[in-house]
């Protein structure tokens, strides 16, 4: 029974971590009170809540030099308490590439 919930319990964990990615291609229209801006090609509108440090590194979008630019952008959606504690889902950059 032990080795049973070990083995669940692990099984669980690993699939807590994996988490799935998405990608798009976005003009970026730019950077306020943390978050990011994008429109895709059918003018759907994205914001993004944050950035992980590799792509910041590439591209610092709280700079104007990248404003109406078009990227691929990879993303990550997290589940995140707010300010009252509720959940909410935010969605988070993890990599960006000029598109050329």
């Amino acid at each position: 029974m032990k080795t049973l919930i070990t083995l669940f319990s692990l099984i669980s964990l690993f699939f807590a971590t994996n988490q799935e990615t998405k990608t798009i291609k976005a003009t970026f229209f730019g950077h306020e009170e943390g978050f990011y801006y994008f429109t895709d090609y059918n003018d759907n509108s994205f914001f993004f809540e944050g950035i992980e440090a590799a792509a910041k590194e590439k591209f610092d979008l709280t700079k104007k030099d990248f404003i109406y630019k078009k990227f691929n952008i990879t993303y990550k959606v997290d589940t995140t308490k707010g300010e009252y504690g509720e959940e909410y889902y935010a969605s988070i950059i993890v990599d960006l590439t000029l598109e050329k």
